[in-house]
C-alpha cells in the first residue's frame, strides 16, 4: 500500500451515522485522522467521540457544516488546514432528496435541491480544496445505490441524483486525470440505516427478515472495508468507475430467486 501508514487526513461529509460513520471507523482503524461533518442539531458531538473512544480509535474532528453553504465549506477546509495541514481523502456521503409518493410530489425546485445537496458538493468541495490547500486530495469517492437501475419506493429523486453522480464521475476522472486525483463511486444494495428506513418505512426491516435469505445482505463493516481499500493505493488503476459491492447477489434477486427458494421463504 502506498500511504496507508502515513496518518492521512480523511474528510467524510455526513459521517456521523450509517454508512458514513462506518467508513470513518474503518479509516480510523488504520490510524487515519477523520474529519466528519454533520448538519445542525443532528447529533451530540460527545456521543460520536465516545463511540470512537470505545473502539480504541483516534478521535475524529467533528464540524457542523452545510454542504451547500460556501461559507461553511471554506471555514471547514480552512480549519482542516490549520489543524492538520493536509487533506488526502474526500468521501462525499451527504445525500438528500425529497420523498416522492406520487407524481404530485414532482417539482423542479425539489429536483434541483436534491441535485444541489447530493451531487454538487463532490465537485465544489474538490475545487475548493485546491484553493485552500494548493493541491487536490488524492482520492475522491461518492456513494451510490442500485436505485438508478431498480425501483425503490419514494426514491425517484434520490435515484436520479445517484445516476447523475455515476455519469459525472467518468467526466470528473477525465478532467482531473492530469492532477492525479482518483474519482470513483462505490455502490451497494440497500443497507439498513436510518436514512433507508426514512425512505422506505420501518416495515422494510420486517419484510427483509421474512423474505430475504440470511447472509445475502452486505454488512456496513464490509462495505466500509471496500471503501477503505479503494483508497489504499492498491486499486489506483480503477478510476472513474462505479464499483458495486453487493456480494454479487443483485444477479440472483427477484421473482426467479423467490421462486427457487420459495420453500425456504415460506411462499
Amino acid at each position: 500500500m502506498s500511504n496507508t501508514n502515513n496518518k492521512r487526513v480523511v474528510l467524510i461529509t455526513g459521517g456521523t451515522k450509517g454508512i458514513g460513520k462506518e467508513i470513518a471507523f474503518k479509516f480510523a482503524e488504520h490510524g487515519d485522522q477523520c474529519v466528519i461533518t454533520y448538519g445542525w442539531g443532528s447529533i451530540e458531538e460527545e456521543d460520536i467521540i465516545n463511540e470512537f473512544k470505545a473502539k480504541g480509535l483516534p478521535v475524529p474532528f467533528l464540524k457542523q457544516a452545510d454542504v451547500i453553504n460556501n461559507e461553511d465549506t471554506l471555514e471547514l477546509l480552512t480549519e482542516i488546514k490549520e489543524r492538520f495541514g493536509r487533506l488526502d481523502v474526500f468521501i462525499s456521503n451527504v445525500s438528500f432528496a425529497n420523498l416522492v409518493k406520487s407524481i404530485d410530489d414532482y417539482s423542479e425546485g425539489a429536483l434541483l435541491k436534491s441535485i444541489e445537496y447530493s451531487c454538487w458538493p463532490m465537485i465544489e468541495y474538490t475545487r475548493q480544496m485546491k484553493t485552500v490547500f494548493g493541491v487536490y486530495p488524492k482520492y475522491v469517492m461518492g456513494l451510490s445505490s442500485h436505485g438508478p437501475d431498480r425501483f425503490h419506493k419514494n426514491y425517484d429523486f434520490a435515484a436520479a441524483t445517484k445516476a447523475l453522480n455515476e455519469v459525472l464521475i467518468k467526466y470528473l476522472n477525465y478532467h482531473f486525470y492530469d492532477e492525479n486525483v482518483i474519482f470513483n463511486i462505490l455502490r451497494t444494495r440497500p443497507v439498513i440505516t436510518d436514512s433507508l428506513l426514512s425512505t422506505l418505512g420501518n416495515e422494510w426491516t420486517e419484510f427483509i427478515e421474512k423474505y430475504d435469505i440470511p447472509g445475502t445482505h452486505i454488512e456496513l463493516e464490509e462495505f466500509a472495508r471496500v471503501a477503505y481499500m479503494m483508497c489504499t493505493g492498491l486499486m489506483d488503476a480503477i478510476r472513474g468507475q462505479t464499483i458495486i459491492a453487493d456480494r454479487g447477489y443483485d444477479f440472483a434477486e427477484g421473482l426467479q430467486r423467490m421462486y427457487v427458494d420459495r420453500e425456504e421463504l415460506g411462499l
